[in-house]
């Protein structure tokens, strides 16, 4: 009788101790996976970072001449679907609009057309692109940077978006939030998606803030790379504003001049897209902003 009575004992607590862990795992899907609204709104301690109280460098880095993309222009592809190596572990072009991308984190708010929306992107710091990068797996691995690049006097950031293992928000999570999920928490669809960035996110402010030095740019182009095809798009890092200009021709990049700078980071499937299985759940689609800076006269 008292072996009966143990054998229920232990069969009672294994029962609970898998319900238990059974509920701990729906939660944390419901955490990472279910519905979630999108922030909107930034603490008012962040927004007075922002403001333009402090000056930009006083001796930016030189830049190329402003130049304009012609979306019939010819360029020679890249013949890897790779960044092409800087020439230096610190290249010199890694100065944007008086943000040195090479010394310090950089914070990000970015002020949209949507009824006072804003989103703001926790500091993150940046590395130059080494082909170790991807060759020793840090890029994918080491979630705590976003790479640069430049291609034909452009300068783009690879941000990481999504959740970390830990359910931890990374730099990019916020404003991708924002664009695709609308304001009820939902992933919205592919043409909702195109209409927010139409109506919400073209013409907004983007701010950069290092230190004392603050950067401001226009955002005149964005698209969404859906999964069937983001493999072409990666083939094409070194002429990316031009291929995206010539393929995707209302996504503003014909407006985008040197220097600009792109935000490059992944998305989710969207509402009503099938799953493509050569892609995981972050990394269904690309999302690539363009943006321009703000001529303080």
């Amino acid at each position: 009788m008292t072996r009966l009575i143990s054998n229920r004992t232990i069969f009672l607590w294994l029962s609970i101790s898998l319900a238990v862990i059974g509920v701990g795992l729906i939660v944390l899907l419901m955490l990472q996976y279910g519905p979630r609204k999108p922030q909107a709104s930034v603490p008012e301690d962040a927004l007075a970072r922002f403001q333009p109280t402090h000056t930009r460098a006083a001796t930016p880095t030189p830049q190329p001449e402003p130049t304009s993309i012609n979306p019939t222009q010819t360029v020679e592809p890249s013949p890897t679907p790779t960044f092409t190596p800087s020439p230096t572990p610190t290249p010199e072009w890694m100065t944007y609009d008086g943000i040195d991308f090479r010394n310090q984190e950089i914070e990000t708010l970015i002020s949209m057309n949507c009824e006072g929306d804003q989103v703001y992107l926790n500091p993150f710091r940046i590395r130059p692109y080494t082909p170790e990068l991807f060759e020793s797996g840090a890029f994918y691995y080491n979630l705590a940077f976003s790479m640069a690049w430049e291609h034909l006097g452009f300068y783009g950031l690879w941000i990481h978006s999504g959740q970390s293992p830990d359910f931890g928000d990374l730099p990019a999570y916020p404003l991708q939030l924002y664009l695709e999920n609308d304001e009820s928490g939902y992933r919205r669809s592919p043409s909702d998606f195109n209409a927010h960035l139409q109506s919400c996110l073209f013409g907004s402010e983007l701010r950069l803030r290092q230190g004392d030095n603050l950067s401001l740019s226009e955002v005149v182009a964005a698209v969404r790379i859906p999964a069937v095809e983001v493999d072409e798009v990666s083939r094409h890092p070194m002429d990316l504003v031009p291929f995206l200009a010539e393929n995707y021709p209302d996504s503003g990049f014909d407006r985008m001049e040197t220097p600009g700078l792109l935000f490059y980071f992944c998305g989710r499937q969207l509402s009503g897209e099938a799953y493509h299985n050569n892609h995981d759940y972050w990394t269904q689609s690309r999302i690539i902003i363009g943006f321009i800076p703000i001529s303080e006269n």
